[in-house]
């Protein structure tokens, strides 16, 4: 830990922080020894609470806890014991209470932020109000994100909060993969049916890597030294739908991307997302979007508008 003396800071936001969509409000850690009273230290209104009462934060907030277990509630969650080694993840609007068991006490690390971003990367990702705490396998590498972090702040709470902003992503991408890790386990291990077949997975990796190129099923199966039945058929069976489908799809998707975010013409559109003709383009837009790539141009910044 950056230091045993317990800290917490308020840091003031800068508006390039705000605009680029996420920033850091606080962030602080504190050790509660058993049979200490808790929470030890007074914080501003918003952040105050007391177990009898809860609270609802304005904003995301993530904690380590160590060295110690306890008990944290929600609405949403109901009463749910907090290991060793756990994170806990809060929502803004969502009322919530947390301590350290007094037999145990814990040591707490913490950070809040929020911003578009930060709601777009918490409220669509797979760390959701009803399971906010997760116990961590193996927690060295958040300790260590929550140290580098915290040391930074506690040494310089003023620094520019667009780099601060910066290393609280990393800071969270760390944290979720760690809480999540068990779900990546069970699709590593096969638990889900996507891309089960290995060679289907190649042929996938295949057909999204190199779509810009020529591309057919003969091909891909020389690639795989594989026979072209024994690939279609395997493929048919696993993604639902044929190779030569997989191949429009991801052409399709790069087109759409290219329309939407660019302003390049059609020609070099069709070009980029590896369509062999404008025709070609236009065919497949026509049967999956039903309007041509320049309807589908001006439809999608319509929206943006």
């Amino acid at each position: 830990m950056p230091s045993k003396q317990p800290f917490h800071h308020y840091l003031p936001i800068s508006n390039a922080a705000i605009e680029w969509g996420l920033y850091v409000t606080g962030a602080g850690q504190v050790t509660t020894q058993p049979g200490q009273p808790y929470p030890p230290a007074v914080h501003p209104g918003p952040y105050d609470f007391r177990w009898q009462s809860g609270r609802t934060l304005p904003e995301f907030q993530v904690v380590l806890v160590s060295q110690g277990q306890g008990q944290f509630e929600t609405t949403e969650t109901g009463s749910v014991h907090v290991a060793d080694e756990s994170l806990i993840f809060l929502f803004p609007d969502v009322w919530h209470r947390y301590q350290p068991d007094p037999q145990t006490g814990w040591t707490e690390r913490w950070l809040s932020f929020n911003g578009e971003l930060a709601h777009s990367f918490m409220d669509r990702g797979p760390i959701q109000p009803e399971s906010a705490v997760h116990s961590l396998r193996d927690p060295q590498n958040v300790s260590a994100a929550f140290d580098r972090l915290l040391t930074s702040i506690h040494a310089n709470p003023g620094q520019d909060s667009m780099l601060l902003s910066l290393h609280a992503m990393s800071l969270l991408t760390t944290a979720i993969e760690a809480a999540t890790q068990d779900k990546l386990d069970s699709f590593a291990a096969g638990d889900t049916d996507e891309h089960h077949d290995p060679l289907v997975a190649q042929a996938v990796d295949y057909i999204w890597t190199h779509s810009h190129y020529p591309i057919t099923v003969p091909l891909i199966a020389r690639e795989l030294q594989t026979n072209r039945r024994t690939l279609e058929r395997r493929f048919a069976a696993e993604r639902g739908h044929s190779i030569l489908a997989e191949i429009n799809e991801c052409r399709l998707s790069r087109a759409k991307r290219l329309l939407e975010e660019t302003n390049l013409p059609l020609k070099v559109v069709t070009h980029l997302a590896g369509f062999t003709s404008a025709q070609r383009m236009r065919a497949v837009f026509l049967d999956r979007e039903e309007m041509l790539p320049s309807e589908f141009r001006r439809a999608a910044r319509k929206n943006l508008v």
